[in-house]
This record gives C-alpha cells, sequence and structure tokens, in this order.
C-alpha cells in the first residue's frame, strides 16, 4: 500500500518538530520522536553511533554550548520502503552561537508505530565540496590541518582526522609518544598540547610539496612560524607525510624537529 498523502504529512512534521524540539532544550520530547532503539550515526563528526534515545540526549547535554542554537531543516524528499517504513532525505543548516554556519545532511529511516511515524535510524554527513565534487584531496585536508592548529580549534581538528586515523612521531623523546591511533586520542593528545606548551602557531610556510606513487599521499616539508610566551617568535622546521582518504587524514607520520621545538619552549632535550 502506498504512502498516503497524511503519511507525507506527518513524516515532514516530524523531521521538523525535531528541529524545533532541540532548538528550545526540550530534548525528552524530541526523544519521543524516535524509537526507543534509535541509531543516530555521527561517525562523519567523529562521535561514532549513539544507540537509544537516552545516549543521544545525554550526548547533546555534554556537547553544552557548542550544540547549535539553531537547526534549519530543508529540502525532505520521501521514499517509501515498505508499508511500515520509509527513507526521508533532508538538509539542514546548523547555527552556532557565534554565528558560524554548517550544512548538513540527514539520511533517516522512519518507521510506523502505533502512536504515529518515529525516526529509527539517523545518519548526519557534513557537507564540505560543493556541486557534488570529490571529498578534498590531500593539500585541501593540509591546509584545513594547519588551519585547526592555528586557530587551536577541537571541533575543525576532530573533523580532519578519520575515525581510525593514525599519527605517528618518528622522532620522539623518553615518555612522549611515538603513536598515537585513533581520532579521539589524537585530538585529545592535541588538544592537551595547547594547553600545556606555551607555543601558539600563526602561519606555516610551504618550502616543498612532493607527490608519490599514491594519490592519496604526499610528503610535505614545511616551517610552523608562530611565538612562543618565553622565547618570542619560532620558526619550526619539520617534514610530514600524509595520507588523506575521503577527504580525512588517515595517517600522518609527522617529523618533528625536536632540538627546535624543545628551544621554543624555552627548554632543551
Amino acid at each position: 500500500m502506498a504512502l498516503t498523502e497524511q503519511d507525507r504529512i506527518d513524516i515532514t512534521d516530524l523531521i521538523n518538530l525535531h528541529g524545533h524540539l532541540t532548538d528550545a532544550g526540550k530534548l525528552d520530547q524530541a526523544g519521543e520522536l524516535s524509537t526507543p532503539d534509535v541509531t543516530y550515526d555521527l561517525d562523519d563528526f567523529g562521535l561514532g553511533s549513539l544507540h537509544g534515545t537516552a545516549a543521544i540526549r545525554e550526548a547533546a547535554l555534554a556537547l553544552g554550548n557548542a550544540n547549535p542554537v539553531g537547526h534549519h531543516v530543508t529540502n525532505i524528499v520521501i521514499t517509501q520502503i515498505d508499508d511500515r517504513s520509509a527513507r526521508v532525505q533532508s538538509k539542514g543548516i546548523g547555527i552556532k552561537a557565534d554565528g558560524t554556519a554548517g550544512s548538513v545532511v540527514y539520511d533517516d529511516i522512519v518507521a510506523r508505530q502505533p502512536d504515529g511515524w518515529k525516526i529509527s535510524y539517523r545518519k548526519v554527513t557534513a557537507r564540505r565540496a560543493p556541486l557534488g565534487e570529490q571529498e578534498a584531496d590531500p593539500r585541501e585536508v593540509l591546509e584545513r590541518y594547519r588551519q585547526a592548529a592555528i586557530s587551536q580549534s577541537t571541533d575543525e581538528m576532530r573533523c580532519v582526522y578519520a575515525l581510525d586515523a593514525v599519527h605517528e612521531f618518528p622522532f620522539t623523546l623518553p615518555g612522549l609518544p611515538s603513536r598515537l591511533a585513533g581520532r579521539d586520542e589524537i585530538v585529545n593528545w592535541i588538544a592537551a598540547g595547547w594547553q600545556d606548551y606555551p607555543l601558539k602557531y600563526e602561519r606555516y610556510r610551504t618550502l616543498a610539496i612532493h607527490d608519490t606513487g599514491d594519490p592519496e599521499t604526499i610528503i610535505v616539508e614545511q616551517e610552523a612560524l608562530g611565538a612562543s610566551v618565553t622565547t618570542g617568535e619560532f620558526a619550526l622546521l619539520n617534514l610530514v607525510v600524509l595520507t588523506v582518504h575521503n577527504g580525512q587524514i588517515t595517517h600522518l607520520r609527522d617529523y618533528v624537529n625536536i632540538p627546535a621545538a624543545a628551544a621554543a619552549m624555552g627548554g632543551d632535550i
């Protein structure tokens, strides 16, 4: 049996109402729009998949002021799967408190329940490339990585790395890691460094970029330029081997100039 006009109205209201209730902080009511076992796939943002309405509510509360102040849903397209379920695709514009905005695609499965249509699955994917273009190549991702380091933004840095990324330091010191595995471990370690060390990157200077036999891998000779609260201006020379897949870093081999970094921080090896 085909979806009725009323089914389509109810499903459209369901998708729209979810944004209204979330923005108003009515998370319990927003949860009532989903099945109890709903899956909320946020892997594209480094948050994995949330299972159940309670987990979604707790994640929103933990995000706190980083939540968008406005979810604006548009372009709703409903495709019937069977008598009791349908796929719903829509686009979303998220406005944050600082005025920045982002665009996402919602890919939902809705299920007919005794008390109406409910969301049983939602995947949220960020839009990062215009006009259907392929995801960013290694050079574009390199620039995003640099900008995240300059602005010291954990959100931007989290978007740069793939969920299962690996970041290696072939040159390191006792007590410091030589390998970080997984987006969370990498970003948490970088963020801790921003707090603990007096270095502030202001810009990067590219000395050379070398292509390899793998189109997803480049070798970068660069300098990180900035200022230290203890020693003043610095220029740190390093070499990076960067591998990117689907617009995110999957492997980064970071050859840090250890003596120069120690000197910029006012210490020695």
